[in-house]
């Protein structure tokens, strides 16, 4: 009989194709060594959703965090997941993998840190920063570079430019994109909600179903998040065939970076959030100053 692990911080719950992939690979990658999924946290849960998924704990042997671009900074995701931590080392043995590692407040994560079973950055600049802190951390790449699809689309006729976190940029981008027929603007959300967090998501349902047509049809300012999804591809891939046919990308996500160098197509790196493509780029051994 399988071993059970139970996984933290679920992405598939953002519905964009770099969680997709992430979690999927994740759920491969632990199956082929003899490890099945009792049950999840989805992304942006808090602590006390827990709970809620006691009877899926006590099966698991393991919980495994996916701490992707969350932990930087402080910021609310990193604060949620310090919370979530904590409470669960009380009680099972836990990893934190795939994760980023930026700017934290040493004195609230240190405890924490030192408990884990195990540390798996996915860049050596978060590596190299938990080193200084006394934290041994292991490296591996992002989990999108597990497994993934490879397509060769020709001829490659147009560009794209990708959304990104930052909201300021995805709006500038649909601007320049829509006052040019040679440039397609690229969203990572998948334009439906595949996965659902039940009540919590009632509101993001209607958004997702409302803003894009208000925007459409009434020309009412929406937020840029809902007004890219009407160039979302539900598909993951027919996603990465589509970008795949771009003569090049703008890339404002990380996970786009990650896919553009997967699929080996020319790109400009824009900056995000965090450190996180610029270490990318460090780990694939690319000049981070060329224009």
């Amino acid at each position: 009989m399988a071993q059970q692990y139970f996984l933290v911080n679920d992405t598939r719950y953002d519905n964009h194709h770099g969680g997709l992939m992430v979690v999927g690979n994740l759920h491969q990658a632990m199956l082929k060594r003899g490890w099945r999924c009792a049950g999840s946290l989805p992304v942006s849960l808090p602590v006390g959703q827990l709970t809620q998924r006691k009877e899926f704990l006590q099966q698991a042997r393991l919980v495994i965090v996916n701490g992707e671009g969350s932990l930087h900074h402080d910021n609310r995701n990193a604060n949620r997941l310090l919370e979530i931590c904590r409470e669960l080392q009380k009680t099972h043995t836990v990893v934190l993998l795939n994760t980023i590692w930026q700017e934290n407040d040493p004195g609230r994560w240190l405890p924490v840190l030192q408990d884990f079973a195990g540390i798996y950055t996915r860049d050596r600049r978060s590596q190299k920063e938990l080193a200084g802190l006394g934290i041994r951390a292991g490296y591996a790449p992002d989990l999108t570079f597990y497994d993934y699809p490879e397509f060769s689309n020709e001829p490659r006729v147009k560009f794209g430019c990708t959304d990104s976190v930052l909201y300021s940029w995805t709006e500038r981008a649909l601007e320049l994109c829509s006052k040019s027929d040679g440039i397609d603007f690229v969203t990572l959300f998948t334009g439906e909600l595949k996965y659902t967090r039940g009540p919590k998501d009632w509101g993001r349902q209607l958004k997702y179903q409302l803003y894009p047509w208000v925007w459409e049809k009434m020309h009412l300012r929406v937020p840029p998040r809902y007004r890219s999804l009407q160039f979302a591809i539900s598909d993951t891939g027919e996603f990465l065939q589509r970008l795949s046919s771009y003569r090049a990308l703008c890339v404002a996500r990380y996970h786009a970076l990650c896919f553009a160098i997967q699929q080996k197509i020319p790109f400009l790196a824009v900056p995000s959030n965090s450190h996180k493509s610029e270490a990318l780029l460090e780990e694939a051994g690319l000049p981070l100053n060329v224009f």
